[in-house]
């Protein structure tokens, strides 16, 4: 079995929208790298695939792709696989498999090959074997994927780890309840002002963003027996030796200089010798913890012509509409205003169904502008995850799908999620086949879309009410009364959220 990967506390149930084929190649042409044709089938593994959730919102969104998910807890597999049978997904495919063992099993060649945080917690001789496994089952031109604490940003928390590791030592309990003990040590530490939080103010943030986390989380981070951070070049030279070069991040906005440091280091960066020297640099500009990377397994670049054509045929299109759209951007220490004419345009028509640049580019408001802009613009619209790149193209939702009086779940899998999931977690993964996307909705919403299934336009309602006191949940009003409230809000999902869910099927009318 891979070493101090713990099998008795679950992974929590979260969706990795980076992880999507659609995405992968988006990043991969943004920095000059062919991306791969999904239409006639492709394949897909997922090391580490947790409860499965990513695997299979994938598979549903992408039927002529084939999936195989692999873990080492039985329990994630056990969840993984039930979903997919509950949702009559038949092309992807739950593995128990150590990674050690993967040589040992007949498995096809892939195309997609992901490694989501798992890097820092396998010890040295399953990460050997892994990068031997993504040496003999990458295709030529496949993509890997692989995600990881880094240095130096993580040079703080080692300490933290070892310190909860140390103070629960002792204990018997469960890794939840390590964890939770761990905790409370590490606030009393900080509220008694240890010299450790005051010399790294870095650390008193970090405990207060791991309050907010799922304690599973904090689990899996800390208390797996092997945990390592690495520098950036010990992955781009491990990955180098399995065949791989570095394509681009998966956090968009590390791929533009102007956006991944501010204005003081970018002349610096400019003067990067190799892309790879480039983001060592950054790394350290950023005090980088975590890290997204894309490999590509072929040493082939597109010409400027052909990233941009490349780019001009992707489409993409919003996850809110054009009113919940952030236009002010925070990426660390940089800020990015979206007020120029051109971003107000670009999210006003996105918002209401996915395009691509040559759809627009001979539109009458888009004209002026030109394709290069428009590409440039896009780019800076999708470091703020709000703007996607989508499978396919959508459209807006007509006046009898908006004023239906009951609506219906076309996907299996969203069903299944918000039959495991609702009310346990604040927001839940939602699949979009028309999109060929799936992201996270808030649990509220996700509420309101279910009941506005249950229940005819005029008792909505009264049913989330309902739901509520079955659940022993509460929503939280300012004033009135709680089923008036309810009302109000139902009214606003409807406004607000309805239009986006009917344009990305996710409801349909009944």
């Amino acid at each position: 079995m891979s070493v101090g990967y713990l099998t008795d506390t679950p992974y929590t149930w979260g969706f990795y929208g980076e992880l999507s084929p659609v995405f992968l190649n988006y990043v991969c042409a943004l920095n000059g790298h062919h991306p791969i044709s999904l239409d006639d089938g492709f394949t897909y593994c997922d090391l580490g695939c947790g409860n499965g959730v990513t695997s299979n919102a994938l598979a549903q969104i992408f039927p002529q792709g084939q999936f195989t998910a692999v873990d080492f807890s039985a329990q994630h597999i056990e969840n993984g696989a039930g979903i997919a049978q509950e949702a009559g997904l038949d092309n992807v495919k739950f593995i128990d498999r150590d990674f050690n063992d993967l040589g040992k099993r007949d498995l096809p060649d892939f195309d997609f090959i992901i490694l989501h945080g798992v890097y820092s917690w396998i010890d040295p001789e399953t990460r050997n074997n892994v990068r031997e496994f993504i040496a003999e089952k990458l295709k030529p031109g496949g993509i890997a994927y692989v995600s990881y604490d880094c240095m130096p940003g993580w040079g703080f928390v080692s300490p933290m780890r070892d310190l909860m590791l140390s103070y629960t030592a002792g204990m018997t309990e469960d890794s939840a309840t390590k964890a939770r003990a761990a905790l409370d040590f590490l606030h009393f530490m900080k509220d008694n002002k240890a010299a450790f939080f005051q010399d790294n103010p870095l650390a008193s943030t970090l405990l207060d963003e791991l309050e907010s986390q799922n304690i599973n989380y904090v689990v899996h981070e800390f208390f797996t027996e092997f945990s390592k951070p690495y520098y950036f070049h010990q992955v781009a030279a491990e990955m180098r030796s399995a065949g791989l070069s570095f394509s681009g991040s998966a956090i968009l906005n590390l791929n533009f200089v102007d956006l991944a440091a501010p204005a003081e280091f970018h002349a610096m960066l400019r003067k990067s010798p190799t892309r790879n020297y480039l983001e060592s640099q950054g790394d350290f500009v950023r005090n980088q913890r975590f890290r997204k990377d894309v490999f590509i397994n072929s040493r082939k670049e597109l010409d400027e012509e052909g990233q941009f054509d490349a780019l001009l045929k992707m489409n993409f299109g919003l996850i809110c509409d054009a009113d919940g759209f952030n236009k002010t951007l925070g990426l660390g220490d940089v800020e990015l205003k979206f007020t120029a004419d051109i971003f107000l345009n670009l999210i006003e028509h996105l918002a209401a169904g996915a395009k691509s640049v040559e759809d627009l580019q001979d539109l009458d408001q888009f004209k002026i502008y030109g394709p290069e802009l428009l590409v440039d613009a896009i780019k800076f619209l999708s470091t703020g995850g709000q703007l996607l790149p989508f499978a396919h193209k959508t459209s807006p939702a007509d006046q009898d799908g908006l004023s239906a009086n009951r609506y219906a779940l076309s996907v299996p899998f969203n069903l299944q999620m918000l039959k495991r999931r609702l009310f346990e977690q604040p927001a839940v993964t939602l699949a979009s086949t028309k999109g060929g996307i799936a992201y996270e909705v808030a649990m509220a919403d996700a509420l309101y879309a279910l009941c506005s299934v249950e229940a005819p336009r005029d008792e909505v309602a009264g049913w989330v009410f309902q739901r509520l006191i079955e659940a022993r949940k509460q929503i939280v009003f300012e004033e009135g009364s709680e089923i008036d409230a309810i009302a109000v809000a139902v009214e606003k999902f409807r406004v607000s959220r309805l239009p986006k869910f009917l344009e990305l099927g996710i409801l349909e009318p009944a």
